[in-house]
């Protein structure tokens, strides 16, 4: 596939080369305090720039980026580009003396803070391979201590999916794993009850299908490129209660500070006293998050975000400062730049809240806001703020949903005909799709492509096998592509134009979440199964079932009724259909179909009582979710 998406790409327009220009004029590309910065401290070169998982396959390559060593090309946005420069720009970099960080194992980076006995790491990345590099990387250049505690600042799985490889470099398997309020909950409902739709959705936002390249993905925006590797998940032992708590760990202080429901549904911020250092996970980055993120998650709080931001400034602008840690990004240095920092952080989501609240107020619609809203210069013009990953666009768009939903209030959009149905009619009206086509194709020529894209689309959702138009809507995407600053909007608008051309890629792996769902909590557990119940399969049914987990002597009991499924903890009931004797591993092995009931039960994991058929009657109740559902074709 990475041949065909080569092959069929398509130049850069003169107009996608004079919007490419253009950004030259608005940004000062002079300006290379950046880049000092994220060299910065530099120890040591990756060891591990290829990555493999023990299967042999390929799951980080960081060695495909030495093209951004050249000047920025025309189908490439060179803000964009300058973003994917410095994202690579990896290896081990002491931040402050005690205090260290490795870029380039992952999509995140990730911190040692060496303590008295050992040595505290900041997140685990994103799958044990790389996290195993990371580790490997530190040992080869600082003391050989075992890893005493585990920090785990936030519930998104790049900051947790690699822990069982940091793990294994700790003596005692017990040590302090330590995350804010809620993580567990947060963690396993983005990573399991949604996981199928998501990681989907991931592979446009990612880019995961694309080459690196002039012509492909160039960034991810906050970060150099998109790996995979064996996730992993470990339940913490310490949760984060209080909003503000100071706790000793291995000799250090830290003084923590929770920040729920900002970038992530459970994040915090500390400061380390011993070493001055101020970290704030992933509230602020070197460019622009996500309000809305397009992968799709719940959409954050933007003025609760601010207000992390200036709480944070007000908790510890008092502290000596030498050093502001960020998960996706490089160190800012000495307190004043920090402060800095943060405050055009803040006040650029700020002003993102304020003003589409305002527009909004004014009667004007998501979209109408979205066109409209723009930022001032001081907060515009600044590198640390721009749309690599998040864009103003689509931000105010979700401030705009935060709030009021996806209703517009004009009566035609409350229940407007689904994407194929009104693709038919849209096709029909404006005089059949060699007329559509005829148009759109002067309209390409004028460089107008987001009109292009726009009407298209309804086209090829009348008629998905329409060859002319899917060729003309993916050269459209991918002059789109060419001149996005996001990466998220590059790599989508190409992933899709690739999926025009060739179809889904089915030969790719997709994200394998079983490391999160054979480490759930069975409640967890058993919300997964609940959304797995097929309504309309279940009208009708009535079925009980008693669970009796033989590894932990829990009880429930599942109730399916009214094609509903809830389940009691503690109890077990006296009328159930059938009742089921098993351990935990066993149990999620049944429900997933990675075993049957009869070969659960002839391995001795299984004991059954009352109407066995009852159990497989339910199985037949859930669905298997397709990993690979159409997005540009219906």
């Amino acid at each position: 596939m990475t041949n065909n998406i080569l092959n069929q790409s398509m130049p850069a327009t003169s107009f996608t080369k004079k919007a490419n220009l253009a950004i030259y004029e608005n940004l000062n590309f002079d300006d290379k305090e950046d880049f000092f910065d994220a060299n910065r401290g530099f120890i040591a070169p990756l060891e591990a720039k290829i990555i493999k998982d023990d299967s042999g396959e390929v799951v980080w390559d960081i060695e495909q980026l030495n093209y951004l060593n050249d000047t920025a090309p025309d189908t490439v946005n060179p803000s964009l580009w300058r973003n994917a420069q410095l994202q690579a720009i990896s290896g081990l970099f002491e931040v402050v003396e005690g205090v260290y960080q490795v870029r380039g194992q992952s999509m995140v980076t990730n911190f040692f803070i060496e303590g008295k006995h050992g040595v505290i790491v900041i997140d685990a990345l994103g799958s044990t391979e790389s996290a195993k590099a990371a580790m490997e990387l530190y040992y080869n250049h600082r003391p050989q201590k075992p890893v005493t505690a585990i920090i785990i600042s936030q519930s998104h799985a790049d900051h947790f999916g690699g822990i069982q490889g940091v793990l294994e470099y700790a003596e005692n398997p017990n040590i302090p794993i330590i995350v804010p309020q809620y993580f567990t909950e947060e963690a396993l409902s983005e990573n399991a009850l949604l996981g199928t739709i998501m990681a989907r959705r991931a592979e446009y936002q990612f880019g995961k299908n694309l080459p690196d390249g002039t012509k492909g993905s160039v960034s991810i925006g906050i970060g150099p490129t998109m790996g995979s590797g064996t996730f992993s998940f470990m339940l913490p032992n310490i949760e984060i209660e209080d909003e503000i708590q100071s706790m000793e760990i291995d000799g250090v202080t830290f003084k923590f500070l929770l920040t729920p429901n900002t970038e992530a549904p459970a994040e915090m911020h500390f400061y380390i006293k011993d070493y001055k250092a101020l970290f704030v996970s992933e509230n602020a980055n070197k460019l622009m998050h996500q309000i809305y993120t397009v992968r799709g998650a719940k959409t954050r709080d933007a003025l609760h975000w601010a207000n992390s931001l200036d709480k944070t400034i007000d908790l510890f602008e008092n502290e000596e400062i030498d050093a502001l840690l960020m998960i996706h990004a490089w160190p800012v240095w000495e307190k004043h730049n920090a402060m800095k920092h943060l405050k055009l952080q803040r006040d650029l989501y700020k002003y993102m809240h304020d003003q589409t609240v305002r527009l909004a107020n004014q009667g004007y619609t998501m979209d109408e806001i979205a066109e409209t809203i723009k930022l001032p210069k001081e907060l515009d013009t600044y590198w640390g703020n721009r749309g690599y990953y998040g864009t103003l666009k689509h931000n105010s768009k979700g401030i705009y949903n935060f709030y009021l939903g996806y209703y517009s209030a004009h009566p035609s959009d409350l229940d407007p005909l689904p994407q194929v149905e009104s693709g038919h009619k849209y096709v029909e009206y404006m005089g059949g799709a060699d007329n559509i086509l005829r148009q759109a194709k002067a309209d390409f020529e004028n460089g107008e492509y987001r009109w292009v894209a726009q009407v298209l689309k309804n086209v090829v959702m009348a008629d998905p096998e329409n060859s002319e138009a899917k060729n003309l809507l993916a050269d459209t995407f991918e002059q789109l592509g060419y001149q996005a600053e996001s990466a998220n909007w590059r790599n989508i608008y190409l992933v899709g134009a690739s999926e025009l051309r060739n179809g889904v890629n089915k030969n790719i792996s997709p994200l394998d979440v079983s490391g999160v769902i054979k480490n759930m909590p069975i409640n967890e557990f058993l919300k997964l199964v609940a959304v797995k119940l097929n309504g309309p399969k279940a009208e009708g049914k009535k079925i009980t079932i008693n669970l009796t987990l033989s590894n932990t002597n829990q009880e429930y009991t599942l109730f399916l009724e009214n094609s509903v499924l809830f389940f009691k903890a503690n109890k077990l009931d006296a009328k159930a259909d059938v009742s089921l004797t098993t351990d935990q591993f066993a149990f999620y092995g049944i429900v997933l179909g990675l075993i049957t009931p009869e070969q659960a039960v002839a391995a001795g994991k299984l004991i059954l009582s009352d109407d066995q058929s009852k159990l497989n009657e339910f199985l037949s109740l859930l669905d298997g979710f397709d990993p690979y559902p159409n997005i540009v074709t219906p």
